[in-house]
């Protein structure tokens, strides 16, 4: 028998809430495609198919360096996000994202949502060596519902801390 005094449990939630849960399942569904694709899209350098996941005017702001907690860089539409991406992935042999956690919060064809995710990169150093950099990434997204599909409207992604380290198994 299922629970009902915890977090998920019918007297938490409430059996409205938990008909509600129900009645999104396609949209909570698509917008965990939406990021999953993302990171796909990334690790396979597929710059168009990221940049496609973005609305016209998609708004991407890092905060991955130093310097940027206050005052992320942002890129804004589809050619600053192709230049960013283009720029960014060229200092790295290959990327690896694995998605974590997601919550989002419906509202119509607007919705927000925070997703984890480990992100590691595989770099050759200024002294020749091989590396691998994971960070710790938390988005924190605005996504808006276009011609039936889900795409960033803005996607912020804030440092949680990383590791940068020797790649093991290489000389």
């Amino acid at each position: 028998m299922p629970p009902t005094t915890g977090t998920w449990g019918p007297k938490r939630l409430g059996m409205t809430a938990v008909a509600q849960l129900e009645g999104d399942s396609a949209d909570r569904i698509a917008l965990r495609d939406l990021v999953e694709r993302y990171a796909w899209a990334v690790d396979a350098r597929d710059i168009d198919a990221v940049v496609d996941l973005f609305c016209e005017e998609g708004v991407l702001l890092s905060q991955l360096t130093a310097g940027t907690e206050e005052t992320p860089l942002e890129r804004r539409g589809h050619a600053q996000l192709r230049r960013a991406l283009e720029l960014g992935l060229a200092q790295y042999q290959q990327t690896t994202h694995v998605v974590g956690g997601q919550v989002v919060e419906l509202a119509g064809s607007e919705a927000g949502g925070t997703t984890q995710c480990l992100a590691h990169h595989v770099y050759r150093s200024d002294a020749g060596d091989d590396r691998l950099l994971v960070m710790a990434i938390r988005y924190h997204d605005r996504y808006r519902k276009q011609d039936g599909s889900w795409r960033f409207a803005e996607r912020r992604l804030r440092l949680e801390w990383r590791d940068d380290r020797p790649l093991a198994g290489t000389t």
